[in-house]
């Protein structure tokens, strides 16, 4: 079917073949959202497709609707992308055109597929068809279950199975299948008993997830469990800190022991595990990590979900995410312990990987003292393991921050942020797939004044890792500041809703936007929810332009005075800052105004000729 047979009743039909579907039968909302979106478009009214025209005639929001403080558009999109990835999987793996909502907007695409001669469309009867592509697929039977009935509710789930097993037979989804290397998800006995080839060395703890067990006795949820086992891994690989055991290694040995015995010298530090059970229409998945070498139980939890056929696969995914979020993120439960049992160490005996976390520490918290504990730590570092991408990363962050926060400044290094950007890009050098690398990449390139280049070095670094709240905040700080607030600021509030540790000094991002729309209270009641330190002079001056506006002058004075305290010569160069770290003009004329009210006496802006504006 040639790209000009995409007509408006092709488009009418593939819609109604959609909105009819099993995967959109259970949502109302899906299908009005879906159904509205592609008759605009249709009626060429694609430039009214926006988050607020979509609250108002989908959701039956009112004028004072404001995408940033209601989410329902972007939270609706989300779930409708997936139950479109869902019904074109399985019972529209046939269609022959297919609809499709790009993440970052809401108007929808329609695209051709082609389909192998001989496919039909599905119906009931005959369940999921085989994705259809330019060679037909030949997929594994799954065998009927034998003389077991099972019970109504999860007649279900054997469907369910197959579909799983087709998308994960046709797509390659999980860590442990993918035949492509060297990928950070390929099978750590694999990598470690690899020869010659060189391989990144993980200086983390060691993670080992054993496959999750069947609880209720019903076969139909043996392809449940072995699912989430696949989706941790998955998900805790795209984290660099850790060496996370492949899906193929969970899977073919039983325990930790057994591991060990069939490779010597094999390290375990930790062991998830946990179980999968049904309770009528309700699954419950219970995971719990262990310390292998003494194992203790450090951590354990249950998740107890309603779920239908249309929903099983984000139901995995998102209880994979949360356990992983919980477990490996910056301040998590693995970090936590490790930094407990590191903490007796002095600076100078740290681990490569000890540093990394006392760094992690710094970003939490930064002060001047901490500043130049964790610099000397991974110069040391950087030195004695010359080959670790994540500690020449940090050292990058850390170097910026010379310039960024005015931290211990050094004579032998003037001009911090290059330097910064070289070590940066040594560590993308080093390691093209660490998440960290390109995380310090996008810091630099914004200090060096180039907003799209860092944008795209943050987004990629999301791309690389999507679990991480660190690389969502930076990502919203970017779009935020650059006057981008609609898609700045659901990053950061859903960073912190990941990660409520996350550095708190992301809130004045937060409380700026509130600031420019006038939201004072708003605004301030964010910096009180920031306590940041006395060093953070950002801090200040957020308090001083909220306090200036507001009329309080004597918290306006106090600000002030803290900022010249910590610069005196601010004033003279506020307007230069502000236009370093990419503000927008608009936004940067707001906080002008703010702390000139507030008493803080910046000169009007030059032209280059040096004349003032």
């Amino acid at each position: 079917m040639p790209a000009s047979s995409i007509t408006a009743p092709v488009i009418d039909a593939a819609l109604a073949r959609v909105l009819a579907s099993r995967s959109l039968r259970g949502s109302a909302r899906g299908r009005r959202f879906l159904q509205f979106i592609v008759q605009e478009a249709l009626a060429g009214r694609a430039n009214r497709i926006k988050a607020y025209t979509i609250a108002m005639d989908v959701f039956d929001r009112d004028a004072s609707f404001d995408p940033l403080l209601d989410p329902v558009v972007r939270i609706q999109a989300g779930r409708l992308r997936r139950a479109l990835e869902h019904y074109y999987l399985t019972e529209g793996a046939a269609d022959p055109l297919r609809i499709a909502i790009p993440k970052g907007g809401y108007i929808p695409q329609f695209s051709l597929v082609p389909v192998a001669a001989g496919t039909d469309l599905p119906d009931e009867a005959s369940g999921p068809a085989s994705v259809p592509t330019r060679e037909r697929l030949t997929l594994p039977r799954v065998p009927p279950i034998l003389g077991r009935h099972i019970d109504r509710p999860f007649r279900w789930l054997a469907a369910a199975a197959t579909v799983m097993l087709l998308a994960v037979v046709g797509l390659g989804l999980f860590a442990g299948w993918r035949a492509t290397a060297p990928d950070p998800s390929k099978d750590a006995l694999e990598r470690a008993t690899a020869p010659a080839a060189p391989q990144r060395a993980v200086r983390g703890p060691a993670l080992l997830v054993m496959p999750f067990t069947n609880g209720s006795g019903d076969p139909t949820l043996d392809l449940v469990a072995d699912g989430i086992t696949e989706d941790l891994v998955a998900a805790l690989v795209r984290f660099d800190d850790f060496l996370v055991f492949g899906a193929d290694t969970s899977f073919r040995y039983a325990s930790a022991p057994a591991l060990r015995e069939a490779v010597p010298n094999t390290r375990v530090d930790y062991i998830l595990k946990g179980s999968v059970a049904q309770t009528g229409d309700f699954i419950q998945v219970t995971a719990t990590l262990i310390a292998a070498k003494d194992h203790r139980y450090l951590w354990s939890d249950s998740f107890r979900r309603a779920v239908t056929p249309t929903r099983l696969l984000d139901l995995r995914h998102d209880i994979a995410v949360q356990v992983v979020r919980t477990l490996a993120q910056s301040d998590g439960v693995i970090e936590r312990e490790e930094a407990r049992l590191n903490g007796q160490h002095a600076p100078q005996d740290l681990s490569s990987y000890a540093c990394l976390l006392r760094t992690r520490q710094y970003w939490r918290q930064f002060s001047v003292a901490l500043h130049a504990e964790v610099r000397d730590c991974l110069e040391r570092t950087t030195r004695s393991d010359p080959g670790y991408p994540e500690a020449w990363a940090a050292l990058a962050m850390v170097t910026v921050d010379e310039a960024r926060l005015g931290f211990n400044p050094s004579p032998a290094r003037p001009n911090p942020i290059d330097d910064g950007l070289q070590l940066a890009e040594r560590a993308v050098a080093l390691a093209p797939d660490s998440a960290l690398s390109h995380q310090a990449l996008g810091l630099a390139w914004w200090l060096r004044r180039e907003p799209q280049r860092s944008i795209a070095a943050y987004e990629r670094a999301l791309a690389l890792n999507p679990n991480d709240s660190a690389i969502l905040a930076d990502l919203g700080r970017c779009y935020s500041l650059t006057g981008e607030w609609e898609r700045g600021i659901p990053l950061i509030r859903e960073a912190f809703t990941r990660n409520p540790a996350q550095p708190s000094w992301y809130r004045i991002v937060i409380a700026t936007y509130h600031y420019v729309n006038g939201r004072y209270d708003d605004a301030l009641e964010e910096m009180r929810r920031a306590n940041l330190g006395r060093e953070i002079i950002l801090g200040h001056v957020a308090l001083a332009m909220i306090h200036g506006q507001t009329g309080n002058r004597a918290e306006a004075a106090k600000a002030v005075s803290e900022i010249l305290r910590l610069d005196p010569n601010f004033p003279l160069k506020a307007i230069p800052e502000f236009e370093r770290r990419n503000i927008h003009p608009d936004i940067i004329v707001r906080i002008v105004d703010g702390l000139r009210k507030a008493g803080l006496a910046i000169p009007p802006p030059q032209m280059a000729d040096g004349e003032k504006l």
